[in-house]
Order: structure tokens, then sequence, then C-alpha cells
């Protein structure tokens, strides 16, 4: 027997969830398998600044993006740019966002495919 809310399991013999006050079922329904995304880089910059102003633009939106080593800059400065990771089919749409934006004086730089379509 399972809670249909918090998912615990019980033995036979209970009928309600201790914790939900909800009716036990017999099984829960199958979690469907997770779909594989690609992602393709964008940009990568060191500015925490620029990070901010992109995620608060992307935010906005249906683009399914992540910033890959946004917290390791913390541990290692300088190291290696967070890299704006925006999923393969969302790319243009992304870029078209960002194009435009002032973004900080080092550090920022477009993928070669996006430099070589503003030149």
């Amino acid at each position: 027997m399972f809670c249909p809310i918090c998912k615990s399991e019980y033995r036979e013999g209970f009928t309600t969830c201790a914790e939900c006050d909800v009716r036990l079922v017999d099984a829960l329904p199958a979690v469907p398998a997770p779909e594989f995304v690609d992602y393709d880089e964008v940009l990568g910059t060191f500015n925490p600044a620029d990070i901010a102003i992109i995620k608060s633009i992307l935010d906005t939106t249906d683009i399914v993006y992540f910033f890959q080593g946004e917290h390791f800059g913390y541990m290692e400065p300088l190291a290696l740019p967070t890299r704006l990771m925006v999923r393969k089919d969302q790319v243009q749409e992304a870029t078209e966002l960002i194009r435009d934006l002032r973004l900080s004086f080092r550090g920022v730089n477009l993928s070669n495919d996006q430099e070589e379509d503003d030149n």
C-alpha cells in the first residue's frame, strides 16, 4: 500500500497515510523515463553580474538553460569561465535575446558559430 501524495509505503492492513491523512492505493503510477536533452554552449564569462543579467532575461522565457561551473568560480576564480548552456533547439532564440547586451569588458566570448554570424 502506498500514499499517492508522499509516496510512503505501508504494510498490509493500513488504509490511511499517517502524514497526509489520505486513503492509500495498491500501487503508484509508473514514473516516465527522463528525456535526454542536448545542450550547446552559447557563451562563457567570468563575471557574476553577466550571469545575473542573463538569468533575469532567460527566466522570463520558456528557454531551458543552465550555467555550467557557476559556483566553481568561488573555489578557483578565473580558472575556467562559467558557460551558458542552452537546449540545442533553443540556441537561436536565446542568442537573439542576449545578442545586444553590453556584458563585461573581459571574459565573455560567444561560441565560434555566433562570431562568424556577426561578421
